[in-house]
């Protein structure tokens, strides 16, 4: 099929600057190099584009489109184990060694780290001709390989007669694709045309869930047309600002959520703004507390001589390139040629270029009337924001991404939510899910053997999303597709024995004078007894309780002929609601246990008086809760032995992490020392058991989040 620009979504605007560059003959000669193209597109057609690249330019016959060829270099780690086997040292020592290091450790790293690690050091000083060798050939190349996302193309002629791309540097053929010898900035040296044809996954799921509103709310969205809009919408900002912000492009990690409900954000400018600020150089120099209390109100910017039109939208700090760009051609006097200079200059780190911008700027900035201290402090600015300055171009980009999600979240949230799912890896279900809880009508149910498919089914109508058969343990894919398609063919399954003789056919041992089939049926007696514990059966068997699945478990079992253990199915436990929601979980990842119901029953909380209250997870994490003593019931998820070294004594002091899980809703629990100690073999043991725990809410600088601390009260029972 013939790809046109229409077929391509936002691909015309990019060809047409190809075209320019290209076509137009503006390529070596003409520019000492070109600006790269960077162009994101939806990670399922990324590989149309290419094709339609090659089919534009690669005309008459003549190859003009090929890949951009890269390069791996020996780091520290791979070199030392290289020079060591020559050398024959014990591959032990190497091993122990390098184990140490860290994946990007330099030459100073190592010497740095030699300095705090005795081994490191005796290795240095017992193999000093080794150490020597590795400096040679650190950074020296190791491995051709194709560019992930560069491609070039060469102009149509060269002197005047047409050209293809070996006319104009060194081609060889790599896993049947054109690559250059060199790679990508030999290729902006010689002056060639190099675009990066990037995929993004979040436009592949943004076209996604439009699909879904216009088919199932019969509307007419695009993309283009939600990011045109006058994009003023409270109820998407007020979505963004309450910190629902998973699966929302860039914003969506705890860190720049709790930044981006500190801001508030009620207009673009500020998505922009919180977009190109949460960046590791901003966050060092305090650019962003900055921002928050200007936002705020608590502080009144303070903007420097000639910098109110060009920092007027971040309260007078220095955010994008562009503006410190635009301070130096209208307050330095700089043309735009120099402008461009001068950001190349800072990114590159050409200090004497630098040097000498400086007294031009300073020159300008005094004969446009600005005081030279003033001017020197302005160019101090320069500097600092050309360290960390984002384009705004880049950023705007990226929020109107982000505000496309945010705004389907916000106006369509069972679509929206549909296709995070079926995009989201397992670590993220249980997050997704308690978001869609607090802020929509949207709701997960439990897998149905007469509804759920391969993906997430969504039943429009009720707003209800039905778990995926994938999703239960051990069924696989086509296990999936045969257990539908025998749905679609015999209609809707009536009970699990209909269910069973159905897809077993004369596989069952009561059904003898069936003939046997010539096809083998994906689907065994594990994948019927997890589908049973999953809840795949309670609405056609009409279930009341989960307690019932046992009943339903024993009659599936005397058809297929598995036992139910006693030590799987414990007496004390079959007639317990939450026993059957934890089974429910482990088989599939989806269920909900009342764990008030299981504080209020436990002999426990007889031990919980004054102000020591119960809180669920999502109630621990409010801000207002922090400092409370509260007790919580909860699943611990993970545990995970930390330690760190006492500054007094220099004795190594351990202590644990609980990951402890409510249903959708996670929190860190800290056991310090004297805890873990006292209670370690207990707390080892935790894993997936329900506890009830007392512990001191307490805020976390490093993950943005409340956590919870135990103290030498802490009272700790397990179920």
């Amino acid at each position: 099929m013939k790809i046109t620009r229409c077929d391509i979504l936002r691909a015309t605007r990019p060809i047409k600057v190809m075209d320019c560059f290209v076509d137009r003959g503006l390529l070596p000669g003409g520019h000492a190099s070109l600006p790269d193209i960077d162009v994101d597109y939806a990670s399922d057609r990324r590989q149309e584009m290419k094709e339609y690249l090659e089919e534009r330019y690669n005309v008459d016959g003549r190859q003009r489109v090929f890949s951009a060829g890269t390069f791996t270099t020996l780091k520290l780690k791979a070199a030392l184990k290289d020079v060591a086997r020559v050398h024959r040292v014990p591959l032990s020592e190497v091993n122990y060694i390098t184990a140490i290091f860290d994946d990007n450790m330099d030459w100073t790293g190592l010497f740095r780290l030699a300095a705090v690690n005795r081994r490191v050091r005796k290795f240095i000083l017992d193999y000093p001709q080794v150490i020597e060798d590795v400096r040679s050939i650190l950074g020296q190349p190791k491995a051709a390989s194709i560019h992930a996302s560069a491609i070039i193309v060469t102009p149509e002629t060269k002197d005047g007669r047409p050209a293809d791309c070996f006319d104009f540097l060194p081609i060889r053929r790599m896993d049947g694709l054109l690559v250059s010898e060199f790679d990508g900035y030999a290729v902006d040296e010689i002056g060639l045309l190099k675009e990066d044809v990037l995929a993004t996954k979040e436009l592949a799921k943004l076209n996604a869930t439009i699909s879904l509103v216009n088919t199932h709310y019969d509307r007419q969205l695009t993309i283009e047309g939600i990011t045109q809009q006058k994009l003023e919408h409270d109820k998407t900002y007020r979505l963004l600002a309450d910190g629902y912000t998973h699966n929302v492009f860039q914003f969506s990690s705890p860190f720049i959520t709790q930044f981006i409900q500190d801001v508030k954000p009620t207009s673009i400018e500020d998505l922009i703004a919180i977009n190109a600020l949460y960046r590791p150089a901003t966050l060092d120099i305090g650019a962003t507390e900055d921002f928050i209390r200007f936002c705020r109100g608590e502080a009144a910017p303070v903007y420097n001589y000639g910098c109110y039109e060009a920092t007027k939208d971040t309260y007078g700090i220095m955010v994008y390139q562009e503006q410190f760009m635009s301070i130096a051609h209208t307050l330095g006097g700089f043309d735009l040629g120099k402008t461009d200079l001068l950001r190349k200059a800072i990114g590159k780190k050409k200090a004497e270029l630098m040097a000498t911008l400086k007294a031009d700027f300073i020159a300008g900035a005094v004969a446009n009337g600005c005081p030279d201290y003033e001017a020197e402090e302005i160019w101090h600015k320069i500097e600092v924001a050309g360290n960390y300055g984002f384009n705004k171009s880049h950023a705007a980009a990226y929020a109107l991404t982000a505000y496309c999600g945010a705004s389907l979240k916000a106006n369509y949230p069972t679509a929206f939510y549909t296709v995070a799912l079926q995009w989201a890896d397992d670590k993220q279900i249980a997050q997704l899910m308690g978001e869609m809880e607090a802020c929509s009508t949207a709701r997960i149910v439990p897998p149905d053997v007469n509804r759920s498919g391969v993906e997430f089914f969504t039943d429009y109508s009720s707003g209800e999303i039905f778990w995926s058969l994938v999703r239960i343990r051990q069924l696989g894919v086509t296990t999936a597709e045969y257990i539908v398609a025998e749905r679609e063919r015999g209609g809707a399954f009536a009970s699990v024995e209909n269910f069973i003789r159905r897809i077993f056919g004369s596989r069952l041992r009561k059904c003898p004078d069936k003939p046997k089939e010539s096809a083998r049926v994906p689907v065994n007696a594990r994948h019927v007894k997890h589908m049973i514990l999953a809840g795949c059966f309670d609405k056609t068997e009409g279930l009341k309780s989960m307690t019932e699945r046992l009943s339903v478990l024993r009659r599936a079992a005397d058809m297929l002929g598995f036992t139910l253990e006693d030590k799987e199915f414990p007496a004390a436990l079959v007639d317990k609601h939450y026993f059957w929601s934890q089974q429910q979980i482990a088989v599939s990842g989806i269920g909900s246990i009342d764990y008030r119901r299981i504080y209020d029953n436990s002999e426990a909380r007889a031990q919980f008086k004054g102000r020591t209250a119960y809180l669920t997870l999502r109630e621990a994490a409010d801000s207002e809760n922090e400092g409370r003593r509260v007790v919580v019931c909860a699943t611990v998820a993970d545990i995970v032995e930390a330690s760190y070294s006492d500054k007094t004594s220099g004795e190594k002091v351990r202590f644990a992490k609980l990951c402890l899980q409510q249903n959708n809703e996670t929190m860190e629990l800290v056991c310090w020392n004297d805890f873990y100690m006292a209670h370690y073999t207990q707390i080892t043991g935790l894993r997936d058991k329900v506890v009830i725990v007392s512990a001191m809410v307490r805020y976390n600088n490093y993950t943005g989040q409340n956590c919870l601390h135990t103290t030498k009260s802490s009272f700790l029972s397990s179920l």
